[in-house]
């Protein structure tokens, strides 16, 4: 897939802090010009890992005066995690490794535009379902990106590992016997790798209070508790200044512990561990488990699926009433956000495409893998995919019916409904409109042909290049023009920048379309209405079946 970054030319890069030693890390050229472009440090720890005996326990911070002297020159392996059959996900067995907490940190080479402050932050969370991928990929070296040739306002960027699957979100009573915070274990990682940020990150030439999170996907899912665990913690520092929602927001609250006990009951039984041990005996056997073994056996489960649950600690029981109520969208104007939000163009393809249910029976077990119990026979009602609904359908032709309304199901709660049932609450609410920026992407580039089926326009995750500018990739000079001209205003908004006149925000019903022939166009969302019925009728739902 085009060209990848090599470390064999860099030369190293050497930072010197007054109390935490030295750290020595890379600087990469850009490939175009050969000028220094930035400084890379990777596998920069934030906590004490979590590993065999500290498995399924919350992260540890380090002290202030941990000496972090060391080469940072290289990347890490990801979190352990199951392979996907299906090719187009790349989700494929390699080596892994449970040390995962830290972050991986690019830093403009050259300081010539850089504020008196420092240079603003964007922590981005990466992507997978909770349950796949890294933070330790190629598209993150924006050596394009970085370059005084290209744009002077740049920032500082930095990708935190977190556990994943099993290893970041198991739940059930035995861990709460241990620990009665021990659930959430992944986003326990990026809010530390956060407040390290917030800590350390002057020392690499950052301005603090300039840090925006964002992510895609299950980082856009994570940047919303992560913003929604400062908004119910106002005694925590606040750090979040800014969010970046890249195709995926929140409607539904997360199951609770109690609802997930089912999964950890199915891991002990299918595992033939003896019930009756305790839960400290049972946690051991666990803990034994080598890491090659569970991402093999994850599949195998009913309950495959390791999601974020409803603890009273990071998550509150009360995020949907308040959402339903208008009560979540004041806590976020008291706040004073930036919120930047947006999709592409056929999210619902990739989703179809994972745990697709085969039978109609599979169906709603699939959704519940998603979404609680309680709002599946909703869902199943609005998007008319109940037994009924399959009447004289059989073979090939219901697996494709199955597969498209499961992905319509899947992809309108990760992306289009639960986004703009968010911005209407926000809008209800008194949010002001300028702070709401959103888009979408319906630009392709061409050599995605290669790659994935032209059918398929801009499928989940097809526009990652575009926001980190990899144009090594195979953008053609006219494609680099295009996408130099959409990310301006990003970078913009990035910069905190009050007056982007390239991103109208004047009505938050509209989108900024990033269009096939390479144009940007203020239009108005085709999705508002259908988005907003279901995100209300699962609101509905969730706070009579839960309050």
């Amino acid at each position: 897939m085009g060209q990848s970054i090599s470390t064999e030319k860099c030369t190293p890069f050497v930072l010197e802090t007054p109390k935490n030693g030295k750290l020595t890390g890379l600087t990469f050229e850009n490939p175009e010009t050969g000028i220094p472009s930035c400084h890379r440090f990777g596998k920069v720890p934030y906590a004490y890992t979590c590993e065999k005996e500290t498995r399924f326990t919350l992260p540890k911070s380090l002290p202030d005066d941990y000496d972090y002297t060391g080469e940072y020159k290289e990347l890490g392996l990801k979190c352990p995690q199951p392979s996907v059959p299906n090719k187009h996900f790349r989700y494929t067995k390699s080596p892994s490794e449970e040390n995962i907490q830290y972050n991986n940190i690019w830093v403009p080479a050259s300081d010539k535009y850089k504020p008196k402050s420092g240079w603003p932050v964007l922590i981005f969370i990466h992507g997978g379902w909770l349950q796949y991928n890294t933070p330790n990929t190629d598209n993150f070296n924006v050596v394009e990106l970085f370059g005084d040739e290209e744009f002077h306002e740049k920032f500082i960027l930095v990708t935190p590992g977190y556990r994943l699957n099993i290893f970041g979100f198991l739940s059930g009573k035995e861990l709460l016997e241990e620990d009665p915070k021990n659930s959430n274990f992944g986003f326990w990682d990026q809010r530390m790798a956060i407040e390290w940020t917030y800590d350390n990150i002057s020392k690499f030439g950052g301005d603090p209070e300039k840090i925006t999170v964002g992510g895609l996907s299950a980082g856009s899912y994570s940047t919303f508790f992560q913003l929604a665990y400062e908004l119910y913690n106002p005694k925590v520092k606040q750090i979040i200044k800014q969010c970046c929602f890249f195709s995926n927001l929140v409607y539904i609250q997360p199951k609770t512990i109690e609802e997930s006990q089912d999964q950890f009951d199915e891991i002990i039984d299918k595992l033939k561990i003896d019930k009756s041990l305790s839960s400290a005996e049972k946690l051991q056997k666990l803990r034994e488990l080598d890491t090659d073994f569970i991402e093999d056996f994850i599949p195998t489960l009913t309950l495959h699926t390791f999601r974020a649950v409803t603890d009273n600690y990071f998550i509150s029981s009360e995020i949907m009433k308040d959402l339903d109520s208008g009560k979540f969208s004041l806590l976020m104007k008291e706040k004073n956000l930036r919120i930047l939000n947006g999709e592409v163009d056929n999210e619902l393809v990739k989703y179809s495409l994972l745990n697709t249910p085969t039978t109609i029976d599979e169906l709603p077990i699939q959704v519940e893998n998603y979404y609680p119990r309680s709002v599946v026979p909703t869902l199943l009602d609005l998007y008319e995919a109940n037994v009924k609904d399959f009447e004289g359908l059989s073979g090939d032709e219901l697996k494709e019916a199955l597969r498209v309304k499961y992905g319509a199901i899947v992809s309108d709660g990760q992306v289009y409904a639960s986004a703009r049932g968010l911005i209407n609450k926000l809008i209800e609410n008194g949010f002001p409109a300028s702070d709401i920026f959103r888009y979408r992407i319906s630009y392709r580039a061409k050599w995605l042909d290669e790659h994935l089926e032209k059918e398929w326009l801009v499928p989940h995750g097809g526009d990652f290049t575009i926001w980190f500018y990899n144009l090594r990739k195979g953008y053609t000079e006219e494609e680099k023009i295009h996408v130099h001209n959409w990310i301006v205003p990003y970078i913009k908004f990035l910069n905190f920048d009050k007056n982007i006149e390239e991103w109208p925000t004047s009505d938050p019903k509209k989108i900024r379309l990033f269009k096939t022939d390479g144009s940007a166009e203020y239009i108005e969302d085709p999705d508002w209405d259908w988005g907003v019925k279901v995100s209300n009728a699962v609101y509905t739902t969730q706070v009579k079946a839960l309050y």
